[in-house]
């Protein structure tokens, strides 16, 4: 079911950009955008394993998207999310990890001026690394549970600082369909038992190589 989920959505993402890839135009090629921030959790990971919530933690990503049209893009980005632990004592310096390789649809609103607003979409899967409480023997592990469907929006400002550079701030909202993903280990079978949300807001460096028709 998550299989053909995952694949449903993307189909939906490329599809939409079929109309304009026959297009000949003049526009850039390539973008590349490296970027860190800081992600934001709630639903599962807020309260994970009620006693293991999810705190405020850092993200790092990057983008390499090709131009469909000169203001359409669509590409792949990876993200990596590490959070903190809502908890003391035994965790010690252990964390909640996220790595996310997506399929991305951005939209730039493009006039006069140096600034460029942009909406943003993005379907891929989600790696959830955990830390877990195991029952048999009783010890915290950072467990990785099966990939998951993820999906989110968003958008951010670019602005352009030299003719083919410049800098962005951009904010997402990501949702990942964790709820029964497993992990068997050794004889126990863990789940993960809620989805995950998670808003993030990050910036970075947007770079364009060069340009065609």
């Amino acid at each position: 079911m998550r299989k053909s989920s995952l694949i449903i959505a993307i189909v939906i993402l490329l599809g939409a950009s079929i109309p304009v890839m026959a297009q000949d135009e003049e526009r850039d090629l390539l973008e590349v955008c490296v970027y860190g921030g800081y992600g934001f959790p709630s639903g599962g990971a807020s309260d994970f394993g009620d006693s293991l919530g999810a705190k405020a933690g850092l993200l790092l990503g990057g983008d390499l998207g090709y131009f469909l049209r000169y203001n359409m893009v669509i590409g792949f980005n990876f993200t990596y999310t590490q959070f903190g632990i809502d908890a003391t004592g035994e965790v010690g310096d252990r964390s909640h990890r996220l790595y996310n390789p997506n399929l991305y649809l951005k939209y730039y609103f493009m006039g006069e001026s140096d600034l460029e607003p942009y909406l943003k979409a993005h379907v891929g899967i989600e790696n959830a690394k955990f830390t877990t409480l195991l029952s048999d023997p009783a010890k915290y592990r950072a467990t990785s549970y099966d990939p998951s469907l993820a999906f989110g929006f968003g958008g951010g400002l670019f602005y352009y600082t030299a003719d083919y550079s410049g800098i962005f701030i951009e904010a997402n909202y990501h949702y990942a369909n964790t709820d029964g993903a497993k992990k068997e280990y050794l004889d126990q079978t863990l789940e993960f038992e809620d989805n995950i949300a998670v808003f993030d807001i990050h910036a970075g460096i947007r770079f364009l190589i060069g340009s065609g028709e």
